[in-house]
């Protein structure tokens, strides 16, 4: 990667971090980046391509390696344990990637990403997230068959904004006067990975009685269909 290219990105992050895509100035960035609009439309061609460079610096590594953890994950484990690795696996990249010092406008960027509600944002986000998220609620639907598809992406999404927001959390600042960001990352993944974890399992368990009575009802119509169809016979 050139020179020129790195400085604009360094900025970028930044920028776009604490203005948002429509609040950054591509020409407050090219003159801290040091570098030129020929620069810039050589290397990018537009504000809209410096962005999508800028969100999926570090978001394709992420990817990568939540889908490797993933992958990983043995399918034989009991319910409780398997849960806690699929959950695991899709946290603790991030989260690890929170105790990088030259990461740090990156996973702000990424909070800001994740609130902002924008067409390009959505198309981003479809584009480099989507197919890794899709591997995961197929394994959240897998490990938990009781709960609809519904609830399980809600879940899904509250664990996202979770692991987005606990490492910059300024309520945890204000009730502790210590920063949120995470010096022990480890210990914040396991954190994170108990509530997360006991989340899903107790809607897990509210849900299996009404699977049941759902799948009971779907019993008696279909005897009560068959003694139907052979008292007509």
């Amino acid at each position: 990667m050139s020179s020129a290219r790195e400085a604009i990105l360094d900025c970028a992050v930044r920028h776009f971090a604490e203005h948002g895509y429509g609040g950054a100035s591509l020409r407050e960035i090219l003159r801290e980046a040091g570098v030129n609009t020929a620069a810039a439309h050589y290397h990018f061609g537009s504000k809209e391509e410096v962005y999508r460079e800028a969100v999926s610096r570090y978001m394709k590594r992420l990817c990568e390696e939540r889908r490797a953890s993933l992958e990983a994950i043995d399918p034989d484990l009991s319910t409780e344990l398997r849960l806690e690795r699929i959950i695991r696996a899709y946290i603790e990249p991030h989260i690890r990637l929170c105790s990088e010092p030259a990461a740090h406008d990156y996973v702000k960027l990424l909070a800001r990403f994740i609130t902002e509600n924008s067409e390009l944002t959505r198309r981003i986000y479809s584009e480099i997230l989507e197919p890794v998220r899709s591997l995961y609620a197929a394994a959240f639907a897998e490990v938990l068959p009781a709960l609809p598809k519904e609830e399980l992406q809600r879940l899904f999404s509250f664990m996202v904004v979770l692991m987005v927001s606990a490492p910059a959390d300024s309520s945890y600042q204000s009730l502790t006067g210590h920063p949120a960001w995470p010096k022990e990352p480890g210990r914040l993944v396991d954190q994170l990975v108990g509530f997360i974890c006991a989340g899903f399992l107790q809607r897990a368990q509210q849900a299996r009685p009404a699977a049941r009575q759902q799948r009971g009802r779907r019993t008696s119509a279909a005897r009560t269909a068959s003694a139907r169809r052979n008292g007509r016979a």
